[in-house]
């Protein structure tokens, strides 16, 4: 049996320096919808504790509030539908759900949209959480609502055709949509820079040092850098300036994709850094996956080159039924390569594989297929042990399964008369034509997977491999007791036919026989096509009900009348889908167009950068509306040169005095009672919390609003602790201190006056 020579590289489109310039791959797409998906979901189950005090009316903002202040009419809400716990928690996990469909690529584009929607509602409706990382979710997410984001590497294009078939795909998109996503990328950095003016970042260079001292923030790691000052004013110049013009990198005219690459890798270990050295929620991760859409199609062959093997592209998948093009088509999107080939087993024709083949006859009585086979086998045996390559030399050759070895006189019998069998779903191929079925079939497919091929090992040990069968046979049996026996009315298996209808089929199969081999002869068969045509049991139109779930198909001249009959229809079907994708990719661009237009304008208008480009007043509502709207200002103009702490000095009902943050009091609510430590925290990141108290807290002392959000933070407080605390335990009262000190250059600091901000009292007492 002769194998097939598969090369390890394999050709691709060619790509022009225009196309890589400002096209993205979709591959690239694919990472990057997989890294939205996987961040939204982490965000929503980080927010989850906390639903009740961000979100709901019992929480700091109530609706009430958040109208009165922290509201802009061009917005909307799905969260401010409701003001309950229960009713936040039910569209966090409708939330959840779109993420994981977004994150396995099932309806790509409607998923990104209705993420985009719950993203910005969600934003909405408390904006006082939110911080940089929130921005640039909801701007890449609009971008990404209009590019082919499920193209690869996910349900949509698994399930794309009704026949599996191997494809050579173009992995590069090119249009007004791809450059405004690169553009939105750009001008998070390029507009990052513009901001940063202060003389830590353009004279001495210690916006570093600065930075890296922020006690929230920092992590275990600055211990090793923060006492080489020279080393932090290197980063300091590399971070600025590679901000600024390292995206000149990825419009090189030479060298472009190797370039570009280049370019995109630095935005990308830059925020692997950020996030290695600082705490910064999703800030960094999100950051980091608007990079991915960078990487060219160059770099993408080379990576996917260096992983394809002929143990990995030699390789075939064989499926059958509809059981089996699910399994196969999830297999082969996910878990292989590309280059692995896939096509239907032509074992024996039902209603079902002749839906899922759309082929009909032809593909069974081609040289290539099962009656072709059969033919040239008892005429001439060396025809068939050279054709490795097509679907016939799957059925010629021993089929390995679970339990035996089936020989080829045995086979056809069998696997045409258990169409139900795991055993008849797929079949795979290695490269040295071994063909595998049932358990057998799936440790073949993890040797030729890329990402399972390290359980192999495991795998074919006896233990796993005895409870895989059993568990395999499990889910083969649940599969088809709810596809069959629930969904759908269960079909008749052969072994239910009567002996009448077994006659029946059985004369069929010699007529195909007799027809196939006349065909191959050079004979006139026409009268047999007709007897074949006009059916046993009366099926009209050309086809035939042999009873038992199987349909002959219409003859091939038949098949032909119809196509010539139905060819006006086809064309203005095609016309009108034509016109309808033209369509709706010029309402995409437009789209994309005005957005980054909205994104441009507004950052112009947010900072001094020489381009003499504002938006009117009257468009503010539209970029509000689309939550364009956009400020990249971290750590601009400089660094902040203080830390901050709390301590919320309060009183009981019976006059005892306690303080209510350190230790994570406002999480525990367990009062820390005097004698009580007013110095810093330590640790000092469990007292504030996530990202999202962070901002709280934040905005308490210098945020727009304060005084609204420090009166729902003390009604809040009174409300928790006192649904916990009865009688003389309850809290009567208290103070809100900020507490700071200055950072010097030397690693000192010195403690800087304190502010009591808010004195909030919870009720009055009865005068005794």
């Amino acid at each position: 049996m002769g194998l097939g020579v598969v090369n390890k590289k394999q050709p691709t489109t060619p790509v022009s320096k225009f196309q890589t310039m400002f096209g993205v791959d979709k591959r690239a797409l694919a990472a990057f919808r997989v890294c939205i998906g996987l961040i939204g979901m982490y965000d929503l189950i980080e927010r989850w504790p906390d639903i009740k005090a961000h979100y709901s009316d019992e929480g700091i903002l109530p609706r009430s509030t958040v109208t009165e202040s922290f509201w802009n009419k061009s917005w909307f809400s799905f969260h401010m539908m409701t003001g309950s716990v229960e009713g936040i928690q039910l569209l966090f996990l409708v939330n959840l759900v779109i993420c994981f469909f977004l994150t396995i690529g099932y309806r790509s584009r409607i998923n990104m949209f209705l993420h985009y929607l719950f993203v910005i509602s969600l934003q909405a409706r408390n904006n006082v959480v939110g911080h940089g990382g929130d921005v640039y979710m909801r701007v890449i997410c609009f971008f990404g609502i209009f590019l082919p984001l499920g193209s690869v590497f996910s349900i949509d294009s698994a399930f794309k055709r009704p026949v599996l078939r191997r494809e050579n795909k173009k992995f590069v998109v090119t249009n007004f949509v791809s450059f405004s996503l690169i553009c939105q990328v750009i001008f998070l950095y390029v507009f990052s820079y513009v901001h940063k003016t202060g003389d830590e970042w353009r004279v001495d260079y210690t916006a570093s040092f600065f930075a890296l001292q922020l006690d929230y923030f920092r992590t275990f790691l600055v211990d090793y850098i923060i006492e080489f000052p020279n080393l932090l004013k290197i980063m300091t110049i590399l971070v600025l300036y590679y901000e600024g013009f390292g995206s000149v990198l990825f419009f090189s005219p030479i060298f472009t994709a190797p370039i570009r690459t280049f370019g995109a890798f630095g935005f990308t270990m830059l925020h692997i850094g950020f996030g290695a050295f600082m705490r910064l929620g999703i800030f960094s991760p999100t950051c980091a996956t608007g990079t991915l859409v960078i990487y060219p199609t160059w770099i993408l062959d080379k990576l996917f080159n260096y992983i394809r093997t002929r143990e990995r592209t030699d390789f075939k998948i064989y499926y059958n039924g509809r059981h089996g093009y699910n399994i196969t088509a999830l297999v082969s999107t996910f878990l292989l390569l590309p280059d692995v080939e896939v096509s239907p087993t032509p074992f024996y024709i039902d209603e079902e594989s002749f839906i899922q083949t759309n082929n009909g006859l032809h593909n069974i009585l081609s040289p290539s297929g099962l009656i072709g086979n059969t033919i040239n086998n008892n005429n001439n045996n060396n025809e068939n042990n050279n054709s490795d390559d097509n679907n016939g030399a799957s059925l010629n050759d021993e089929v390995e399964y679970d339990s035996d070895h089936i020989n080829k006189n045995h086979q056809s019998h069998q696997l045409y008369n258990q169409p139900s069998q795991l055993n008849n779903w797929i079949i795979t191929r290695d490269l040295k034509g071994n063909k595998y079925t049932g358990y057998k079939a799936m440790v073949s497919i993890c040797k030729a997977s890329p990402i399972l091929w390290p359980l192999v090992s495991i795998l074919e040990l006896p233990l796993v491999t005895s409870y895989g069968k059993k568990i395999l046979n499990m889910l083969e049996r649940i599969i088809v007791f709810i596809s069959d026996d629930i969904l759908v009315l269960k079909p008749f298996v052969s072994n239910q036919l009567t002996e009448e209808q077994q006659q029946q089929q059985n004369q069929h199969q010699q007529l195909l026989l007799k027809k196939r081999k006349e065909h191959l002869n050079g004979i006139d068969s026409s009268s047999e096509e007709d007897s074949i045509s006009g059916g046993v049991n009366g099926a009209s139109g050309g086809s035939i009900n042999i009873g038992g779930g199987y349909t002959l198909l219409k003859s091939e001249e038949q098949q032909e009348i119809d196509n010539v009959n139905n060819c006006n229809y086809k064309r203005r079907f095609n016309r009108n889908k034509k016109v309808k994708r033209v369509l709706k990719s010029l309402i995409f661009n437009v789209c994309a167009i005005m957005g980054i237009l909205f994104a441009l304008g507004w950052n112009c208008n947010t900072v001094n950068c020489g381009i003499p480009i504002t938006l009117p007043q009257s468009m503010n509502w539209l970029v509000f509306m689309t939550r364009m709207d956009q400020m990249w200002s971290m750590f601009s103009p400089r660094p902040p040169s203080q830390h901050w702490w709390y301590t919320f000095e309060g009183e009981l009902d019976d006059g005892t005095l306690v303080e209510l943050w350190n230790n994570q009091g406002l999480f525990t609510w367990i009062p820390n009672v005097e004698p009580y430590t007013r110095d810093k925290p330590n640790p000092y990141p469990e007292c504030i919390g996530n990202h999202r108290w962070f901002k709280v807290y934040e905005n308490l002392n210098s945020g727009g609003g304060f005084e609204t959000i420090r009166m729902g933070l003390g009604k809040w407080i009174c409300r928790e602790y006192n649904t916990r605390h009865i009688e003389h335990e309850r809290l009567h009262r208290f103070n809100i201190v900020f507490r700071n000190e200055a950072q010097h250059l030397n690693n000192t600091r010195s403690i800087l006056p304190d502010q009591i901000l808010w004195q909030h009292i919870c009720y009055n007492k009865p005068q005794s």
